[in-house]
């Protein structure tokens, strides 16, 4: 799946929205004012602020003007403001070290007043700008120091300008539940504020737009999308319509309708054209440049990236070149111009590892391994290979999984109290007011307050044992996929030193064969990982790739045949993902790898009757009796991290599946019971 370069908001500092409708007045006031007073003073350094965002380079000169006139009248504080908001505008043409050195004269004036509000904003604002040079960790520290001023002053507003601009940060560095916590944070506050037309409300709704864009939930982000769109065209905000038209871009060219995403990267690019922001520009034009590439329209495509690629450097923004580089590659890959592919995938790489984006260096590290094994050069390939695999794997944790699963629940659930409270507040209201007037009936009062009292106990203890349910469908759900995860590691050691024997007995086809089939299998166990249940058909084809790579491993080989019952729809019926891998792996190591290629495995999968399905592994090897100490012991860890999960399955599921092993003469069989389940129930 493409990447795409999404625009996201944070860089608001001001209280006061910049409209062209604003300016004009400004204008216009400024015109008939002539004298160099604080009136003057006062138009000249808000019209700076408002040119910021609309033609920066003319905000420069009007702010000029302005720290002339404030050093005349010897008004600190608007020559502090000045200094502020040139920095602004050298913030939006580029220009990140006069930006810095104008927040730090700014800094320093404010320090003398002791305004400690206006020193957290400041802090922000240095913020922004070491995000521009991709350094996000260093941008949430200031992040972190602005909203622990602002909690302190108990500014709610700003507070959740802190919130929304962490999870922008967060959301770079790849940690996707701390980014989606902070967002749904700062979108509480709007909410508690009734604040949900306004510009800060849309950023942050925007900004989670393109987070669930990157968890691939299209149709999620587009409707947060669509809502932040509505609110810039009411604002009459360019910028941020710029930005919209760009973000709705990126979910087209993933829904595969390109020319529409193409127009909306257009609009944006037109619209950052016109205010001279060379970020907004290169991001349009990465973008549509990527999706040329989806298109084959390679030589289209180089031209927009070399173009994109001058702005980025220009700016210093390491981790949106790192994603021009990777597409240069890829257009190079495909244009068969391998070395110089090589070259761009080790740049992107090099810069990811700088930006410390973890899904950039594994983007990276793929693109290396294709372009090493195009070049026959399999050592590298394989190095390469294992590299991301790892990365990928710290990047796909359970961990993070369960933690964005529990993060959106506890928001649902705030919304839920915050909605019962609100309500539980008006009953209570209306009740005091009956009261009030009919204090006379004294039953009637003590039974309404008994059915209140009964009411509210009966909600609260309904909730609670509601959160106590939840908390423990997650608990054992994760159990789950942390018993699922301990069959991995074992046979991927095994795998990669499998490998690097051919690789160091020169055996390189055998090597390049194995490699594909390894990772086409670490594709599917990664797929398959995350489901609690797969259907049939998806289970064999992993276990038949699964086979095949052991039937190369193993000096002597093996059969193995797969039979299905007539009366089961493989593609409908539905098996707990992997539930028989370790028992086939100790069908091949402990049994029929003891033969001399006579090694015969069948799994079978029948329907028992309506209720239950028996899923079994049955092999001619040596038999349960017949191994040595290390091998039982081995094949009791299989036999234990399956029953652990069907354990779990029959507590949370209400079941009744079991594991039968049965010692035969010649070999073993084990034999699964599980409850038969359809994904989709038939018409008949």
């Amino acid at each position: 799946m493409f990447k795409k370069i999404c625009f996201l908001f944070f860089l608001l500092n001001a209280i006061l929205v910049a409209q062209q409708r604003d300016i004009d007045s400004l204008e216009n006031q400024l015109l008939s004012t002539k004298l160099a007073d604080s009136t003057r003073l006062n138009l000249l350094t808000d019209l700076g602020y408002y040119y910021y965002s609309i033609n920066a380079k003319k905000g420069l000169k009007v702010l000029d003007e302005a720290l002339l006139l404030a050093k005349s009248l010897k008004d600190i504080d608007k020559e502090a403001r000045a200094y502020q908001y040139k920095g602004h505008n050298y913030s939006t043409i580029g220009n990140d070290s006069m930006a810095l050195a104008m927040y730090d004269k700014a800094g320093k004036i404010y320090k003398t007043t002791n305004n400690y509000n206006k020193q957290a904003r400041l802090i922000y604002n240095k913020g922004l700008i070491y995000f521009n040079k991709s350094n996000y960790a260093k941008a949430n520290k200031c992040n972190i120091e602005a909203f622990e001023a602002f909690k302190q002053a108990n500014d709610s507003v700003l507070m959740a300008k802190m919130l929304n601009s962490m999870g922008v940060n967060y959301m770079y560095l790849s940690d996707y539940p701390s980014s989606l916590s902070k967002y749904l944070e700062a979108l509480t506050i709007y909410k508690d504020l009734k604040d949900t037309i306004s510009l800060d409300f849309a950023n942050t709704t925007q900004n989670l737009g393109i987070l669930y864009t990157k968890l691939k939930t299209y149709k999620k982000a587009l409707v947060y999308h669509e809502k932040a769109s509505e609110i810039y065209k009411t604002l009459d905000y360019k910028y941020g319509l710029a930005n919209s038209y760009n973000n709705i871009g990126n979910i087209y060219d993933y829904l595969n309708q390109q020319q529409k995403a193409i127009d909306n990267y257009q609009k944006s690019y037109g619209i950052m054209q016109k205010s001279d922001n060379k970020l907004g520009m290169a991001n349009a034009l990465t973008n549509i440049g990527i999706v040329n590439v989806g298109l084959k329209k390679y030589n289209k495509a180089l031209n927009n990236f070399n173009k994109a690629k001058a702005l980025y450097e220009t700016l210093g923004n390491t981790n949106n070149l790192a994603i021009v580089h990777e597409y240069i590659g890829e257009s190079y890959l495909n244009t068969s111009s391998l070395h110089k592919a090589k070259n761009h995938y080790q740049k992107a790489y090099s810069l990811a590892k700088k930006s410390k984006s973890i899904s950039l260096q594994v983007s990276a590290l793929e693109g290396l391994t294709e372009v090493n094994k195009q070049l026959k050069d399999y050592k590298n390939a394989y190095n390469y290979i294992n590299e991301a695999i790892i990365l990928k794997d710290s990047f796909n944790s359970i961990e993070n999984k369960e933690e964005l699963v529990r993060l959106e629940e506890k928001y649902k659930y705030q919304n839920e109290k915050s909605i019962l409270e609100n309500n539980y507040k008006q009953e209570q209201l209306l009740f005091a007011n009956e009261l009030e007037r009919q204090k006379f009936i004294k039953t009637t009062y003590l039974a309404g307050s008994g059915i209140v009292l009964c009411f509210v106990v009966g909600l609260m203890v309904f909730y609670k044992k509601k959160r106590e349910a939840d908390f423990n469908a997650k608990v054992a759900t994760t159990e789950l996929k942390a018993l699922r995860a301990q069959m991995n590691p074992h046979f991927i050691f095994n795998t990669l030193n499998s490998i690097n024997n051919y690789i160091v007995c020169n055996k390189i086809n055998d090597a390049s064969n194995y490699l594909i089939k390894f990772s086409k299998l670490m594709r599917q166990t990664l797929e398959v990982s995350m489901y609690e249940n797969i259907t049939v058909e998806e289970d064999i084809k992993l276990l038949e790739n699964y086979l095949d790579i052991e039937k190369k491993r193993i000096p002597n080989g093996f059969n193995y045949e797969i039979k299905i019952d007539d009366g089961i729809d493989k593609s409908n019926v539905l098996v707990p993902s992997m539930i028989m891998q370790p028992f086939v792996e100790n069908s091949i190591w402990h049994g029929v790898s003891k033969l001399d290629g006579s090694g015969v495995i069948t799994i079978q999968i029948k329907k028992l009757n309506k209720q239950e399905l028996c899923y079994s592994v049955d092999d001619n090897g040596v038999g349960i009796t017949n191994t040595n100490k290390k091998n039982t012991d081995h094949t009791s860890l299989g036999v234990k991290i399956t029953n652990d999960r069907i354990a779990v399955l029959n507590k949370t599921k209400n079941i009744n599946a079991k594991v039968n092993i049965i010692n035969k003469s010649l070999g073993t069989r084990v034999e699964v019971i599980l409850p038969y389940q359809l994904a989709y129930l038939n018409d008949d």
